[in-house]
């Protein structure tokens, strides 16, 4: 059985000049440089490529996805849209000026036109699995326009008042989401399906300045955008925080505005020798942080690092560790956390409050973090706490006598069954077929329910005796139960089949119960005796004990699968505890502030209890146990409680049932059903119901006027959960023509096609030659020693006695980088007598006579050694099979920014092969910095010789005026 390994998601993005590759954690490495400083960027992943549009040059190319391989594909003005086409092997690109669309083959062959006499095109998409391209149209009526690929089929898919910027496709849910812009600064993402449906805008505040996105992308269930530079009014990009009086960009603490004045580098307080640590200092992006040794800890103060001592036996209390200073003993944090106010706890991802986040915890450096949430979540402003979307939380719960429905703060209840003479303590839900289950210890019976309460069927009335917890398998469909008079736990399947004994030894009163179906987990308390929190498989292996000490009567028991955490109370001691699945990190949450915790229910960032003496409801934090908030009066004995929300139970596959309530397809995401079409059919406004769409006829969806006087900011007002009304359809036939002069001839990968004299020719493109329609070569070149020449090519010459160690273009313009190989030293010259001694030159050597030896007719020199040929295939008299090697792995770090390191034995000496964009002995500049060292380095030597011409004529003057004086 073979698995596909797919690599982590990362994001390719222009920045500057460069194209970037940045990974989710924001690290970034440029991978090409000098693409042009406004670009559209797509990928073909299956070839390892990507494409991108240099929308002020009007460039097309493509490179590896590591940088490699650059080529020039088409050259065209006027591009504003760029998309590729994975399963055709094509790119498309749409032309503003012209009005078109048009592809041609990833390796730029076989151009043509496949939309024309469009109205202001940009921002192109496409669904290869669905044969569909969508582009933006800024016509005198902002639409979301859509075609197949052949350019047939044109249909607007919605209709606008406001401007329409960017666009970008969801392909798993097949949505397409776009920036708008209205009127003033008010700007938002919206999004539909693929026929103009079920509109959502997202009108929540955004971190960044939606007036200046230049790009949208789609990650899960997350949109992210990058902020633009525009070419013609030459807006700030990136980090430029805000714009002075005057125009000039600002930018944030930790950034300086380049030198073209309209974007933010980055500044390495570690290099300036002002950032304060006492030992060593790392970089990172608008910030540093401070390091220390091993053996060393980093004090409160993030900059001071102190050895490790003990502290001495001074009753210091500390919540991690305490250390022994000049200045007494302090307490220190785990490597992420920092010190509180108290100068005992920490905080951090690493501390018992994980950075104060309610679900994930992400250390950037020490001292610093931010908080993230699962797939599902939005982060709160408080920048902590994580919020599901979807249907309201509300709350299901044994009440002995019935069960009720309570919204989750507890103002609003309903009575969903009655049973007067049981005494119902236990129960669950299905989020499946959504059905209450629940047990009753009185009448010693189990049985479900709808949650409606309208549907109600027996499923065991025998062999029990005390059942008293309850849980359903939501994924693996199954039914677990405690029972204390039997001192056993069952299982069987939901309807009731297939019951079996799961756990009868070693246990004595169990009562609460809880599941992890995706870590194949079965929780349970035991109140015996040996009282305990346990464990085991969902096939009965590795049994453990997760907790048993300081428990008394261990009862209800719950586990949040967004913190991976287990909560716990106990009945008779009063306390709720909280630990990891596995029972590490252990912490009491709260003790004698809600009554006898009977069971616990846990959710976002909130824990229920109900009371079991005070007949109570109570809700507090999760995190901390603080701020205990009193719900409602219960008239009987709330027991078991639950939380219904989508979201509670992570995996439930909701399509099982009746299909979802879907027509056709049906796709389960995050505990809700999503509905879709087969060919042919349309949702319809229901989100369930599929339509036929009559395939003679191309359907154009428009909005359609509101007759209550609706403005036009009906669109701008929708929010996230709203749904269109249904969307008039009107039907017409269109034809489209594709006739192209061009595309007759079939140019060479390098050429491009030209209209001259009324007819179409293949012409090469600048730097290759050849007569374009059979072959462009690039132009051969040979380039020394930091000379630039036109036409690099990927293996650049250097001269013989020079190694090459890296190459770089700047349009065209081609500068390899070489240095001298010591002959001398490494023993590769042949200076025949024993009285000559070898003297290395630029390029060369040549030997001369030792003292007291004359004549040079018997000596050889390095004159005369051939130039041509690669450096490394030219046969020489140095060179042999072991002339060239791999660094050994203590040299693995020698070459900097992926650079490859080569090893020279003869020499005794290490070259690094440097990728594309980076150069120098060992890879440590970038292009740019090269030019300004040597550019800083010329302007220096011409400062000096300046000031000692100064300085000499000064000598001169003041030589000359003493003479003078004293002759005088």
């Amino acid at each position: 059985l073979m698995h596909s390994v797919y690599p982590e998601p990362y994001l390719l993005l222009g920045l500057g000049n460069n194209i970037q590759r940045m990974n989710l954690d924001g690290d970034q490495r440029r991978i090409v440089s000098r693409v042009g400083r406004s670009i559209l960027l797509d990928f073909h992943f299956s070839e390892g490529t990507m494409f991108w549009a240099d929308t002020h040059a009007g460039h097309i190319s493509r490179a590896g996805l590591d940088g490699t391989r650059r080529q020039l594909l088409s050259s065209v003005k006027g591009i504003t849209g760029l998309a590729v086409d994975w399963i055709e092997n094509t790119v498309l690109w749409s032309n503003a000026e012209r009005g078109t669309i048009q592809r041609m083959d990833t390796d730029g062959r076989n151009k043509k036109i496949v939309l024309r006499d469009l109205s202001q095109p940009r921002s192109v998409v496409v669904d290869p699995n669905e044969r569909y391209i969508f582009w933006l149209s800024d016509g005198l009526t902002p639409s979301l326009q859509r075609s197949d690929m052949n350019g047939g089929k044109r249909a607007t898919v919605l209709k606008a008042a406001d401007r329409l910027k960017v666009l970008a496709i969801d392909h798993r849910d097949r949505r397409l989401f776009w920036v708008q812009q209205g009127q003033g600064v008010h700007t938002a993402i919206g999004s539909c399906n693929y026929d103009g449906n079920i509109i959502n805008v997202f009108n929540q505040p955004f971190r960044a300045n939606l007036l200046h996105i230049g790009g949208l992308c789609l990650e899960g269930d997350t949109v992210c955008s990058c902020a633009g530079c525009n070419v013609h009014t030459g807006e700030c990009v990136k980090v430029c925080s805000s714009h002075s009086d005057t125009g000039l960009c600002q930018c944030r603490d930790g950034f300086s505005l380049s030198k073209q004045g309209n974007y933010c580098e980055d500044i390495n307080e570690c290099a300036l020798w002002n950032h304060g640590c006492s030992l060593g200092c790392e970089n990172v992006p608008g910030s540093y942080f401070c390091t220390c040794p091993k053996g060393y800890l980093l004090l409160s103060d993030l900059k001071t690092c102190q050895e490790l001592k003990p502290c001495m036996e001074n009753g210091t209390v500390c919540d991690h560790a305490c250390v022994h200073t000049a200045e007494g003993d302090v307490c220190v944090c785990p490597e992420g956390s920092v010190l509180n106010s108290d100068g005992r706890s920490c905080t951090g991802c690493l501390s018992a409050d994980r950075g104060g986040c309610s679900q994930m915890c992400v250390t950037l450096y020490p001292g610093r973090w931010v908080c993230e949430c699962q797939p599902g979540y939005q982060l709160q402003p408080d920048g902590k706490h994580c919020a599901a979307a979807g249907p309201p939380v509300y709350l299901l719960f044994a009440n002995t006598v019935d069960i009720r429905k309570i919204n989750a703060d507890g103002k609003k209840s309903k009575t969903l069954l009655q049973e007067p003479r049981g005494g119902i303590i236990a129960l669950d839900y299905d989020p499946v077929q959504k059905q209450v289950y629940f047990a009753d210890k009185s009448l010693k019976r189990i049985e479900r329910a709808s949650l409606d309460g309208g549907f109600r069927e027996m499923l065991f009335s025998t062999g029990l005796d005390s059942p008293e917890g309850l849980a359903v398998d939501w994924v693996h469909r199954k039914l677990y139960w405690t029972d204390r008079g039997l001192s056993s736990i069952s299982r069987s399947g939901l309807n009731g089949m297939d019951r079996e004994i799961f756990i009868d030894e070693d246990i004595q009163k169990p009562r609460g119960i809880a599941l992890h179906p995706q870590a194949q987990k079965v929780y349970w308390t035991d109140m015996g005796s040996r009282p305990a929190v346990e464990r085991s498989g969902l096939n009965r292996d590795v049994r453990e004990v997760v907790v048993s000490t300081g428990l008394v009567s261990p009862s209800g028991l719950a586990v949040d699968h967004g913190s991976q955490r287990l909560y716990w109370c106990d009945l008779s001691r009063g306390v709720i505890e909280s630990a990891n699945l596995d029972g590490s990190d252990r912490h009491m949450l709260s003790e004698n502030q809600v009554g006898r915790p009977f069971d616990v229910a846990v959710f976002e960032n909130v824990l229920w209890v109900s009371d079991w003496e005070g007949h109570l409801l109570y809700r507090i934090d999760m995190r901390t146990g603080r701020n205990p908030e009193h719900l409602r009066d219960i008239s009987i004995k709330p027991a078991a409680l639950v939380v219904v929300h989508p979201f509670v139970k992570p995996g439930a596959n909701v399509c099982l049932h009746e299909n979802g309530g879907c027509a056709q397809v049906c796709e389960s995401r995050l505990g809700l059903a999503h509905c879709s079409c087969h060919s042919k059919h349309v949702l319809s406004a229901d989100g369930k119901d599929c339509l036929p769409i009559n395939s003679s006829f191309t359907a154009v969806f428009l909005h359609t006027e509101p007759d209550d006087g609706e403005s036009s900011d009906r669109l701008r007002n929708k929010t996230l959960n709203d749904e269109s009304t249904p969307l008039a359809m009107l039907y017409t036939e269109r034809m489209v023509s594709d006739q192209n002069d061009c595309y007759s001839l079939r140019c060479d990968v390098n050429a491009q096609c030209m209209q001259k004299e009324g007819r179409a020719m293949c012409q090469c493109v600048t730097g290759f030659a050849g007569d374009g329609e059979l072959c462009c070569m690039d132009i051969d070149v040979c380039v020394v020693q930091y000379v630039p020449v036109i036409g690099c090519i990927d293996q650049s010459l250097c001269k013989f006695g020079f190694v090459y160690m890296s190459a770089y273009s700047i349009d065209n313009i081609c500068v390899c980088v070489c240095t001298d190989v010591d002959e001398c030293k490494a023993g590769l010259a042949d200076c025949s007598v024993s009285e000559a001694e070898c003297v290395n030159t630029a390029g060369g050597y040549f030997c001369q006579c030792k003292t007291g030896f004359t004549g040079d007719e018997e000596l050889k020199s390095a004159s005369s050694w051939p130039s041509t040929g690669s450096p490394l295939d030219v046969t020489s008299p140095w060179q042999h099979n072991d002339a060239v090697q791999s660094c050994p792995s203590t040299h693995d770090s020698y070459c900097l920014y992926d650079g490859v390191c080569f090893y020279f034995p003869e020499m005794e000496s290490y070259a690094c092969n440097c990728v594309l964009g980076y150069m120098g002995e060992r890879c440590q500049f970038s292009d740019l910095e090269w030019w300004e060292l040597q550019q800083a380095e010329e302007e220096k030597r011409r400062n000096m010789a300046i000031a000692m011409c100064i300085v000499l004529l000064i000598t001169l003057l003041s030589i000359a005026a003493c003479i003078t004086y004293c002759c005088g």
